[in-house]
């Protein structure tokens, strides 16, 4: 297992998966920054883990991943606006291979372009990230930052926050299982807890039953970015067939940007031996993102919707987006499928399931609701 003071260590199926996740949003999410009519200059993409830009077996880091959607796309690179790369690692061994790896990926791409600008900073993430942004000309301009850690509680939310502050600014955090056990021992790690949560609401983690505590601090973990400044979050879990997990939570102040996620998540090859679950669905399913996903963790997410009261086909597809790991193109078979039971109904009862569609909740017998699961 490598541990933060190796130079490299092997790419595991998380990372790989991770990686190709970031490659699908930074896809989008590059020329929809570079061909904004906004007034902004420059947009940063930030990394606080950078780590040696390499795998022991060659496979490339983070950084080298990024880079590398942004030189694919280089018409993008003229448009006049600049492209800020800020990349913080503690190891200065690492930091020297990364720039090698670095120079080796721009060189492929016919070299760096002028306007791209690659900031390299030894240091501790929580010490140095908010400096080298500042000090690089980002405050003030879109930022894209990946937190990607080794699972500690080594990020303050003081830096979510500030980020959140930047307009059109987002921020990808992962973090493991052990993250979150050790935090079920709130009295050890308070301190901490309180820097990484932005508060102490997590600490009601320690009255709770332990197959709850999960479940507990990602929950509160979404509500700290959100009081941060991002109000649209999106938490989801990878697991590898070992069936070792790593959590995974996106915030953003755009709408647009949450969906770009969304669908770069179902974009994931699913051969490469990660599943998904969502950290709140009761069941705790696991989830191939393949054309014929399981929809029961949706289902359930609709009939709780619908215990609220009425609600239209638009806002269970809003709600699909906002509240689960499903996009919303998946509510409107599920809600048919629904319909077919005659546990739900809609009215009017004539014409296209369209948005405006008002659905809700049938009284039915415990059997019709079983025969959803």
């Amino acid at each position: 297992m490598a541990t933060p003071k190796d130079l490299l260590w092997p790419c595991d199926p998380h990372t790989r998966a991770k990686h190709e996740l970031l490659r699908h949003y930074l896809d989008a999410w590059f020329p929809i920054m570079m061909q904004s009519s906004r007034s902004w200059k420059r947009v940063t993409y930030a990394e606080g883990f950078a780590g040696p830009g390499i795998y022991e077996t060659g496979e490339p880091g983070s950084p080298v991943v990024a880079l590398e959607a942004f030189l694919r796309q280089r018409r993008f690179l003229d448009s006049g606006k600049k492209v800020n790369v800020t990349l913080v690692e503690d190891n200065a061994a690492r930091l020297e291979r990364l720039k090698q790896e670095v120079n080796a990926i721009t060189t492929k791409y016919g070299g760096r372009p002028q306007t791209m600008e690659i900031g390299y900073h030894k240091g501790k993430c929580a010490n140095t990230l908010l400096s080298a942004l500042s000090d690089a000309g980002s405050m003030t301009t879109p930022i894209f930052a990946f937190l990607d850690s080794w699972g500690g509680p080594d990020i303050p939310l003081d830096i979510a926050r500030t980020i959140a502050s930047v307009p059109s600014s987002e921020v990808l955090v992962t973090f493991g299982t052990r993250f979150l056990l050790q935090f079920g021992n709130a009295e050890a790690h308070q301190v901490a807890g309180d820097k990484a949560f932005g508060g102490t609401a997590w600490r009601e983690v320690k009255k709770l039953p332990s197959r709850e505590k999960k479940a507990f601090l990602v929950s509160t973990y979404r509500d700290s970015l959100k009081t941060a400044g991002f109000p649209f979050v999106l938490s989801f879990e990878m697991l590898d067939e070992g069936g070792r997990d790593i959590h995974l939570v996106y915030g953003t102040t755009s709408h647009k940007g949450l969906e770009k996620m969304k669908e770069a998540v179902w974009k994931v090859d699913p051969v490469r031996g990660v599943r998904y679950r969502d950290p709140r669905d009761p069941d705790q399913t696991t989830l191939d993102f393949t054309l014929d996903p399981d929809t029961r963790p949706l289902r359930q997410a609709i009939l709780a919707e619908l215990s609220k009261g009425e609600r239209t086909l638009e806002k269970l597809r809003e709600m699909a987006l906002l509240e689960t790991v499903y996009r919303p193109p998946h509510v409107t078979p599920v809600v048919r499928q629904m319909l077919g039971t005659g546990v739900i109904e809609r009215y009017p009862e004539r014409g296209q399931l369209s948005g405006d569609k008002t659905i809700r909740l049938v009284k039915q017998s415990e059997t019709k609701l079983e025969t959803l699961f």
